[in-house]
């Protein structure tokens, strides 16, 4: 009975507060699946940048009505540090046994970052064996946050009346619910592109097989975009993001249907075609970024060459972006499906905008305990940055 109730634990809460959405999971594991019990997502008016604390304020809130109305239970929580709240630079080191290069990189994060740092505000990832000039390194990407950072962090989690478990690195989160797909030997090699388009920013990870081997943060997402619209028309910035929704939406639900559209074509399609040309300055921007991070890559990594891209995230849903950053990328761009394989129940994942594909980053989250793997950790207590 015992062995029983271990086995179908239920985990901690996966929390995950995006620029302009908080979305929540909670997975249940038994001997031979996974299942979400609970689940959660809302949109948020206020947005980080433009006023901090109103937007603390309305998470707070947003939460808070998320546990109370979906089913959720207890009160420890899984959350992850943005892209833009770590700071992550990758550095060169010589090759030498593990315990060596864990001390190696504490000595290195002093060097490298502009403030003070207590263990549970470094980690790192090894990626592996690179060369440098005519002899070899190693590469390894760190990831630091300020204390101040962790604490808010903390302290907005206290408000709501919520324990931290973990504090992830958003985008190792964000690996992580596609990272469970690769098990086979065959996958070892494999390299695995994800493209997270969100409200803020887009996250870049490229990882070969299982083991990350870069990542970067391009300040360019859905706002640049909407913001483009809004001038393009003369709209307030929230009328102008339902209008890009609205159309992305009626384009997604018509894949088969006309192309872009023309300038001489019916009103609709005019709407369409000046929204197209209000964003696609910023579009082929990002992708040129994209690319630059590939090249890297390749060149870092000897040939490391992607067969396709993965594309999350809440901007994912639009198909314009999308195909204009598989065009210029010159690789197939997929959507995709962190929670397949998890039995979604009778839970709301939100649903008409390509549900699964903004979930990725909560998902890893929600099965963090399930999917440690082999990534390193510092271990320094309870609230720990871990990636």
């Amino acid at each position: 009975m015992l062995n029983l109730l271990v086995r179908n634990k239920r985990l901690p809460i996966a929390l995950d507060i995006g620029a302009d959405s908080v979305k929540m999971l909670q997975v249940r594991r038994s001997p031979a699946s996974w299942s979400i019990i609970a689940a959660g997502m809302a949109r948020m008016a206020c947005q980080a940048q433009q006023d901090p604390a109103a937007w603390r304020k309305e998470v707070v809130a947003t939460v808070r009505n998320l546990l109370g109305a979906n089913g959720f239970s207890g009160h420890k929580v899984v959350t992850a540090l943005s892209c833009g709240e770590l700071s992550i630079k990758s550095v060169r080191l010589p090759s030498m046994p593990e315990a060596e290069l864990r001390e190696a990189v504490k000595w290195e994060a002093k060097e490298r970052f502009g403030f003070d740092l207590a263990p549970d505000q470094l980690s790192y990832l090894d990626a592996g064996e690179v060369r440098n000039g005519n002899e070899t390194a190693r590469e390894v990407i760190m990831l630091a946050a300020p204390r101040e950072v962790i604490d808010a962090h903390i302290d907005l989690l206290a408000d709501i009346g919520l324990a931290p478990e973990h504090i992830d690195a958003a985008p190792v989160a964000l690996f992580r619910g596609f990272e469970r797909f690769l098990r086979r030997r065959d996958d070892e090699q494999t390299v695995s592109v994800v493209v997270d388009l969100g409200c803020s920013a887009t996250r870049v990870v490229v990882a070969r097989g299982r083991q990350i081997v870069f990542i970067k943060s391009i300040d360019i997402g859905g706002r640049k975009f909407s913001e483009a619209v809004a001038t393009q028309f003369n709209l307030s910035y929230a009328d102008a993001r339902q209008i890009r929704v609205k159309k992305a939406g009626e384009l997604a639900a018509n894949p088969s249907g006309p192309g872009e559209p023309q300038r001489d074509k019916s009103d609709a399609e005019s709407l369409d075609w000046n929204i197209h040309d209000a964003v696609r300055a910023h579009v082929e921007a990002l992708s040129g970024e994209i690319a630059l991070c590939l090249r890297y890559c390749s060149v870092t990594f000897r040939g490391l060459r992607p067969a396709q891209v993965i594309l999350s995230g809440g901007e994912a849903y639009d198909p314009f972006v999308t195909k204009i950053i598989g065009e210029r990328l010159g690789v197939e761009c997929t959507l995709g499906h962190p929670l397949q394989g998890i039995a979604v129940n009778n839970t709301d994942l939100g649903g008409d905008r390509s549900a699964q594909v903004e979930w990725a980053t909560c998902a890893g989250l929600a099965i963090r305990d399930l999917e440690l793997g082999d990534q390193t950790e510092l271990d320094h207590g309870e609230n720990r940055l871990s990636a």
